[in-house]
C-alpha cells in the first residue's frame, strides 16, 4: 500500500484471510469498496489508500484482508500484501513526521527492523475517520 511498509498493532488483528466475493454498496465512498461475508458475519471492507487519498488496492481473487477490531467496530482492511507479524523494539520507534496530510496524518510512529522502515498506522483513528466520512453528521445513522 502507498509504496511503503505499513503496520498496525498486532492485538487489533484477529486474523488475515483471503478476501471473499465483495458486495458493492450503492453510493458508498471509494474507501469502502463493499462488504463480504466471513463465517456468517458481514464485514465492511476498508481500503486505507483510498481513505487517505492515495492509490487504492486492486481487488483480486488473491487479495488479503486483515480482520481487525477497533472498539465496537470489526472491519476487513485490504492490502496489496501481508508480510506477517513483525516485532519492533520500542527503542526502534520514532515519532511520526510532523506532516498532517495524507497517510502521515494517521501515523502513530515510525519503526525500523532489519528490512527497513515501517510506518505504524493509528488504526482506531483510521477506522473512526472512515466511519465519520461514510455516515454524514446529522444523518441519523451510526
Amino acid at each position: 500500500m502507498l509504496g511503503g511498509r505499513y503496520a498496525f498493532e498486532a492485538p487489533l488483528v484477529t486474523e488475515v484471510v483471503r478476501l471473499g466475493p465483495l458486495t458493492r454498496l450503492p453510493a458508498a465512498p471509494s474507501f469502502l469498496p463493499g462488504v463480504f461475508t466471513h463465517r456468517g458475519e458481514v464485514l465492511p471492507v476498508l481500503d486505507i489508500g483510498q481513505l487517505v487519498g492515495q492509490g487504492g488496492v486492486t481487488i483480486r481473487p488473491s487479495t488479503r484482508a486483515a480482520l481487525v477490531h477497533c472498539g465496537p467496530w470489526k472491519v476487513a482492511v485490504v492490502s496489496d500484501a501481508v508480510e506477517g507479524l513483525v516485532a519492533i523494539a520500542r527503542r526502534n520507534l520514532e515519532p511520526p513526521p510532523s506532516e498532517s496530510s495524507g497517510v502521515a496524518e494517521f501515523l502513530s510512529a515510525v519503526g525500523r527492523d532489519a528490512a527497513g522502515p515501517i510506518a505504524i498506522l493509528d488504526l482506531p483513528r483510521l477506522v473512526e475517520t472512515a466511519r465519520a466520512r461514510a455516515v454524514p453528521a446529522g444523518s441519523g445513522h451510526a
